[in-house]
């Protein structure tokens, strides 16, 4: 009987412990659990290999009281049940298993009808499967996002033949879909499904080896962030050796965290003086390197990051080394990135949102160093985001769009569909309605195939457009900022101006002075979302703008700055009439970085993947509305004054 003592000892280790916390000490019941199941609809399956970690009860009361949770037995060791199922795994033991058991499947969890001694024994036996004849049993539609995320699992068992992967998010299987690069109506074909298979075999048996206290994402939400962190493309070729080092990488990226992102919504006020005998282990100068996804002179976004560098290198004036590398790839950023390591570079800046992937496995194998990139979706403990509430200027447009609109029609054209890209559109549409109550914005993005830069608007009424916030000195055209459009002429009225420069040499001083380490929450990701009020962002206007209705934005502009005003609060509707700001309340600022909405001044919509061009669809396809890294609310917290 050493076997099933050994197991009842366990048991009832877990059966006190449920006592003494006044829950069930039993094993859970489907009939009890789900009280109309008889009347649900069902589908038979067939016999399939069903993961025993997701086998969590029985169907019926029956035996259940026989064990408690995970399948232990307390039943004394000298009962007929003892010695039943002593035989019953030597049995097993010796000859394996002779009959599948027999279980209903119910949102991705299996409960036993019978064989519940089976599923016992090869639990106490640390195996991973077990064979059983599953019918499957569908809860009611509804829009709860476990019974979303439970028929999309449906649909993907269905497709793939793959019982085991079960995620928790609605979503996820659609992103799982367009890791290897497949697109919307696309199969997956038999390599791909073996090809999945063996990789989350690899994961999942790495991951229940490792994490096996609470507090960990569950093995299938893990593998989705596996996956996103370092690449379908680069891990499919994996062994077991590989897997487990890379899942040893994130086991701080595994835990489950309330509030997982701090945004910090205002730079922080000067650090105290350090300690003299601390100011001795300081470094003295820090090597930093700026790292662009492609030439700094051909895009006026990398342009501006790059004066940002020079601004903070002069500023520090000899405690602030940089270098500037080009890696258009995955493979170009990692090596690159070892090489400066090498060279005693110890901070890197990844300028673009589109390289958050690329950071991610060079964050995880230099822990010592710091790793920041410009985006605004990161739920990475060891890389902090940084990114400009541009929404806040483009509000500021917005007022001085409706001011100088005399039609109430102005265009506005947005960059990519991505998250941020909807507040700043509905902030500048919020902000033309204010002061003009008939103002309609008409929307269009550069990013779109469609898209016609000579005749962005076809209606001659639009004269007042909003374009791209900034330019570069070898780009001639003039067609940036809020500008009014004669013929062909443009007359330049305002822009928006980030201010990168202040912004690394802040984190740079933080870093030389020790207080970027500790970060406002060491469990939690860190993403710096500052704004107008930091002095990191601001709008400019031009003598052509007249001085009485600047003094109207320059009023909003100090309120936005003071954090008394924000563009979004009182009653909002989307397109739809949805209401999505009630009359006596601001959306958060989680709510606003999660907005993948239009409000209902807004004419025109989200352009889809296939419909952009090929250079835009990566970061689409990563940080897009419905994209890859789709935020969720309760996943942040921020600060602010």
């Amino acid at each position: 009987m050493d076997h099933y003592s050994k197991a009842r000892r366990d048991g009832l280790r877990i059966y006190t412990a449920a006592i003494q916390s006044n829950t069930d000490p039993y094993l859970p019941v489907l009939e009890e659990k789900v009280h109309d199941l008889s009347s649900l609809t069902r589908l038979p399956l067939g016999i399939i290999d069903v993961p025993l970690s997701r086998v969590t009860g029985s169907v019926s009361q029956g035996r259940s009281r026989a064990f408690t949770k995970n399948f232990l037995p307390i039943l004394d060791s000298g009962s007929e049940f003892a010695s039943k199922w002593e035989r019953l795994y030597e049995s097993v033991e010796s000859e394996g298993v002779n009959m599948p058991v027999t279980a209903l499947e119910y949102m991705g969890y299996y409960y036993i009808i019978e064989g519940n001694k089976r599923v016992s024994v090869m639990k106490a036996m640390g195996s991973r499967d077990i064979e059983a004849d599953v019918t499957r049993v569908y809860p009611p539609r509804t829009e709860d996002p476990d019974v979303v995320s439970y028929y999309e699992y449906c649909d993907f068992t269905k497709e793939t033949g793959l019982y085991s992967i079960l995620f928790t998010r609605p979503g996820s299987y659609q992103k799982l879909a367009s890791l290897p690069g497949m697109k919307e109506g696309d199969k997956w074909t038999e390599d791909e499904i073996l090809t999945l298979r063996k990789c989350y075999h690899y994961f999942s048996v790495a991951y229940e080896a490792i994490f096996r206290e609470d507090g960990m994402l569950p093995a299938g939400d893990a593998f989705l962030a596996y996956l996103t962190a370092f690449g379908y493309k680069d891990v499919r070729d994996d062994d077991q050796e590989k897997t487990k080092e890379r899942v040893r990488l994130m086991s701080r990226e595994f835990e489950t965290r309330e509030g997982r992102v701090n945004l910090v919504m205002d730079r922080a006020n000067p650090a105290p003086p350090v300690p003299i005998i601390a100011s001795l282990f300081r470094p003295s100068k820090l090597k930093a390197a700026f790292l662009f996804n492609r030439p700094v002179e051909d895009s006026a976004w990398n342009y501006w990051h790059n004066l940002g560098r020079l601004e903070a290198e002069q500023k520090l004036k000899g405690k602030l080394e940089t270098a500037v590398r080009v890696v258009p790839s995955r493979t170009d950023f990692e090596r690159t990135v070892e090489e400066l390591i090498r060279d005693g570079y110890t901070a890197f800046f990844a300028t673009s949102p589109v390289m958050l992937n690329s950071t991610i496995e060079p964050a995880l194998t230099h822990p010592e160093a710091r790793f920041l990139c410009c985006s605004l979706l990161s739920s990475y403990t060891n890389i902090r985001t940084y990114y400009i509430r541009f929404y806040e200027a483009k509000f500021l447009l917005g007022l001085a769009a409706g001011i100088l609109s005399e039609s109430g029609k102005i265009g506005y054209i947005a960059d990519y569909p991505i998250y941020g890209s909807p507040a700043a559109a509905n902030a500048f549409a919020l902000g033309a309605r204010m002061v003009n109550p008939k103002a309609k914005v008409y929307l269009n993005w550069f990013s779109a195939s469609w898209y016609n830069d000579r005749l962005p608007f076809e209606d001659p009424e639009i004269r007042v457009v909003c374009n791209r916030d900034i330019t570069a000195p070898k780009y001639g055209s003039r067609d940036y900022g809020l500008y009014i459009r004669n013929g062909s002429d443009i007359d330049n009225m305002a822009t928006l101006i980030p201010r990168w420069g202040l912004f690394y040499r802040l984190i740079s001083e933080m870093i030389l002075n020790g207080t970027f380490n500790p970060a406002e929450n060491r469990q939690n990701a860190t993403n710096y979302w500052w704004g107008i009020g930091s002095d990191i962002l601001d709008v400019a206007f031009s003598a052509r703008f007249d001085p009485y209705a600047a003094r109207i934005v320059s009023h909003f502009r100090q309120e936005l700055s003071e954090g008394t005003f924000t563009p979004f609060e009182g009653e909002i509707r989307d397109q739809a009439g949805t209401l999505r700001c009630e009359a006596d309340r601001r959306l958060t600022p989680a709510e606003i970085l999660c907005m993948d909405y239009l409000v209902d001044n807004i004419v025109g919509s989200f352009p889809k993947e296939t419909e952009l061009i090929e250079s835009a669809r990566p970061l689409v396809r990563l940080q897009g509305i419905h994209g890859e890294l789709m935020p969720e609310l309760s996943s942040f917290s921020w600060n602010r004054k």
